[in-house]
């Protein structure tokens, strides 16, 4: 016959749970009540000595000793960066994806959008068994710290933007494979671009001038610290039209720690308030210097009808209102920029500049 635990016994039960070691009481008998029953009895002398006897309780992670609660500390995975400097640095990574899907989508004019998925800390042997292989990996140094980072970017997208710069429509490859020499030169030079981006997004910080050393398909060659050091790992999820695969930026810990002090939330907007972007301002002037401008050597102009232009013949002569000795314009764009006078160089016609006009406040354009 199964015995039925009264409401007496089992207020018992839990008052035993509730009470430390070495105070727990035997529970009273219930007014009128029946003693004990064997089950009450067997749960009372585990209560005692600080067992569980419910199968359903579970181990808290924190540590009862003296009053004190205590928390279990994993020597294995010691963070290194507190709360806020790493809500500071997911704000600098924040910038770095938002510049990537901008220069995706301008270099493969395709729809291209980077999102901050996690910022974690863990060490470096935990990162690189997380990665499938092969892979597409770069290692980069940094000119003003000491040490190497890498980026590893799922080859989904890696074949994606491969097939948009050579002509295709971005569907990734079947199966997954090994770069081919001529294809790591052509990714060798978005990763250029890439760190690029990741040296404006950290220049509120510092200047991390990076440069690509190594282009390397297995996980396992790319050890740039000891498998049990901790890393910063940045992982981005970057989608291409419908190919969606993961980028994850990783920092040693040891690389970046003679400037953690900067990863306070302070002296980052104070960094953000008072540095200029150099590297903005640089990259704008180098854009502007690359575009192309006409320029052209006007002999001269005249002023004649409609008929007189439909009746020109070969051996015509037109009177135009420059004299022989006189200088001729030089436009750049819309505007006279120089005068000159015209002459020959070799075998082809040539043009001397005599002086240079100053128009402030004209477009070229």
């Amino acid at each position: 016959m199964v015995e039925t635990l009264s409401q007496s016994e089992i207020d018992a039960l839990l008052s035993a749970l509730n009470t430390s070691p070495g105070e727990a009481e035997p529970p009273p008998p219930a007014p009128g009540g029946s003693p004990p029953s064997p089950a009450a009895a067997a749960a009372e002398p585990a209560a005692r000595s600080g067992g569980a006897p419910a199968p359903a309780a579970k181990a808290e992670p924190a540590v009862t000793k003296g009053g004190k609660k205590t928390k279990v500390y994993d020597f294995k995975r010691q963070t290194k960066f507190s709360k806020e400097q790493m809500g500071t640095i997911q704000m600098i990574h924040e910038t770095f994806a938002r510049l990537i899907g901008t220069d995706l989508s301008t270099q493969l004019r395709a729809y291209a959008q980077a999102t901050i998925i996690s910022v974690d800390q863990l060490t470096f042997q935990e990162l690189i068994q997380s990665i499938y292989s092969p892979t597409f990996i770069t290692c980069f140094n940094c000119e003003k710290l000491d040490g190497k980072a890498l980026i590893d970017i799922n080859l989904n997208v890696v074949f994606t933007i491969l097939d948009r710069l050579l002509g295709g429509n971005g569907s990734p490859l079947g199966t997954l494979r090994q770069l081919t020499d001529v294809e790591k030169q052509i990714m060798q030079k978005v990763m250029v671009r890439i760190l690029e981006r990741l040296r404006e997004s950290w220049i509120n910080v510092i200047d991390l001038a990076p440069t690509i050393e190594l282009i390397e398909s297995n996980p396992q060659f790319a050890q740039i610290v000891p498998p049990g050091d901790m890393v910063l790992s940045v992982t981005i999820e970057v989608k291409i039209h419908d190919v969606t695969g993961n980028m994850t930026l990783c920092i040693p810990y040891n690389t970046v720690e003679p400037i953690a002090n900067k990863f306070n939330a302070a002296s980052w907007f104070a960094a953000v308030r008072k540095e200029p972007l150099q590297t903005n301002v640089e990259a704008i002037t180098h854009q502007v210097r690359e575009v192309y401008l006409p320029f052209v050597v006007e002999l001269g102009t005249a002023t004649v009808t409609l008929q007189d232009v439909l009746g020109l013949q070969a051996g015509d002569l037109l009177v135009i209102d420059r004299k022989v000795k006189e200088d001729l314009d030089v436009r750049v764009g819309n505007l006279v920029k120089y005068r000159g006078r015209p002459g020959v160089l070799g075998k082809k016609m040539a043009i001397g500049l005599t002086q240079v006009i100053d128009q402030p406040g004209e477009e070229l354009l």
